[in-house]
């Protein structure tokens, strides 16, 4: 437990100056693994908020079923303020690895604008 816990730091601390805007979000997530589906509450952390985009995922669910805490590493598609992400995660009370999905609410911006620049004109005298 200390190792991952170690590993997970450091692979943030590394990936830190990669991070463009990060986004929190809050939904639903649905884990399959062990011949059972769980479901559960969850909160991510996404590497952009720019909405119609894709963007790496880290989080952490809640599984309503067994009580346990599951940390999750995957990537999702962020819409206008909503996303739907697909992940793999590990039962924090010895229930393994598993994979899942995941839906729900994250503050997005829109795509930035291109700058508009006015056409070139004769030079200055």
């Amino acid at each position: 437990m200390r190792i991952l816990a170690l590993t997970s730091a450091c692979l943030l601390a590394f990936s830190t100056p990669v991070l463009a805007d990060p986004a929190v979000g809050l939904g639903l997530s649905f884990s399959f693994g062990g011949g059972q589906s769980q479901t559960g509450i969850g909160l991510r952390v996404f590497s952009d908020d720019e909405e119609d985009s894709f963007a790496a995922s880290a989080g952490l669910d809640y599984i309503f079923g067994s009580g346990a805490w599951r940390g999750t590493v995957g990537g999702a598609y962020l819409g206008d303020n909503s996303y739907v992400g697909l992940d793999v995660g590990l039962n924090f009370n010895g229930g393994g690895v598993n994979y899942g999905i995941s839906a729900g609410a994250v503050n997005t911006e829109d795509k930035a604008a291109p700058a508009v620049t006015p056409p070139p004109g004769p030079p200055p005298v």
